[in-house]
């Protein structure tokens, strides 16, 4: 769902530069270069391995299943020469999957970039009480999995033009400082409907072992509980430069089951 605030990355590119220097390195160089598309039938089958899922789920929370983006954008790591950047590939799979007290969203913008998030939902909105962030190149990189502490407000319940919302938690080792908008009312085309949409977009930036900022986008979708369209701008500087543009549309409200 609209998980706007994804904690920061630390990826350990002084090894990804060791590794296109050495051995292979200009096959490992090209393929730094590359991100892999996810198999949106991997995802599905790992997903009804899982177990059943109900078919119907309480206010606030996104009907669980399967969705696709269509996505664009890239991400980089490092600096000046030894800078390694990879287009998006054209798809995203997210998946979501209720939970006690919530839900849990699961989003792949690659087979090297994972962005989890676990949700609780209540009558005053959505908070995030764990996230997950996976980022690679060359198999090498972080895989972070951290309480939100305190949990922070992803979205309130009742949304309207001009509301404003903020905090501060923990991740880790960050300390992420956000400050959330809702700028608009509009519609957006899906299943070749109107669905009435509400433009939100939350800035955070972040201290620790890497320091910057991110802000994420999106059209916000109440009837669904979900996000239609998401645009991400993330920078960070510190032990690793990682630099993410990421434009992501649904293309269906009917997830696969």
């Amino acid at each position: 769902m609209t998980s706007l605030l994804r904690h920061p990355v630390r990826v350990i590119v002084s090894v990804v530069i060791l590794g296109a220097l050495v051995g292979a390195g200009v096959w490992l160089w090209q393929g730094a270069h590359s991100s892999t598309p996810v198999n949106e039938d991997t995802v599905l089958a790992e997903y009804r391995a899982a177990g059943d899922v109900e078919a119907t789920t309480r206010p606030g929370v996104p009907a669980p299943g399967v969705y696709r983006f269509s996505q664009s954008g890239k991400e980089s790591a490092g600096g000046g020469p030894l800078s390694v950047s990879r287009p998006f590939p054209d798809h995203a799979v997210y998946v979501v999957r209720p939970i006690a007290g919530g839900y849990h969203e699961d989003l792949r913008m690659s087979g090297e970039h994972v962005e989890e998030v676990r949700f609780r939902v209540t009558d005053a909105g959505t908070q995030a009480l764990w996230r997950r962030t996976k980022i690679t190149f060359l198999g090498i990189g972080e895989d972070d999995r951290n309480d939100v502490t305190p949990p922070s407000l992803d979205h309130p319940r009742k949304l309207s033009v001009g509301r404003t919302w903020d905090g501060r938690y923990t991740s880790g080792e960050m300390t992420v400082d956000y400050r959330a908008e809702v700028l608009a009312r509009e519609s957006v085309t899906l299943d070749g409907k109107q669905v009435p949409a509400y433009v939100i977009r939350t800035q955070s930036e972040f201290e620790g072992p890497t320091s910057g900022s991110r802000t994420d986008t999106i059209h916000f979708a109440p009837s669904l509980s979900l996000p239609v369209r998401w645009e991400i701008v993330q920078s960070t500087t510190g032990e690793a430069e990682f630099d993410m543009n990421a434009r992501l549309e649904l293309e269906s409200a009917v997830p696969q089951t």
